[in-house]
């Protein structure tokens, strides 16, 4: 459990760390792609890599967290917007799915720290 624990903090740390080194060396910020472009695929399959480890029932939490951010999305860009653009939404999807992830991420490590 020690392994998974640390494993967990590393994989966090280490993913974005990376993202921000690899979007600085790249010059990414000049195209429109910053590191949390880069690090939430990779935070998606962490979370779902560490959660079938650490626990039994590996329930879909992220994947109904997501689906439930686009749904909310769609209405925001239909109702306040008035206007519905694929691109926009991609992108603000992506960009607010990294931070609802890494929420998530944040607390299942806090879960497996607090397991006996």
């Amino acid at each position: 459990m020690i392994l998974i624990k640390l494993a967990s903090v590393l994989l966090l740390v280490l993913t974005i760390a990376l993202a921000i080194i690899i979007s600085r060396f790249f010059k990414l910020k000049k195209k429109g792609i910053n590191f949390a472009d880069l690090a939430f695929p990779f935070l998606i399959f962490e979370y779902y890599l560490i959660t079938a480890k650490a626990f039994t029932h590996n329930y879909p939490v992220l994947g109904i967290v997501l689906s439930l951010l686009a749904i909310i999305l769609v209405f925001f860009f239909l109702i306040k917007k008035r206007s519905f653009y694929y691109p926009k939404f991609i992108k603000f999807f992506w960009r607010a799915g990294f931070l609802v992830t890494f929420l998530i991420y944040i607390i299942m490590i806090v879960q497996i720290f607090l397991m006996p």
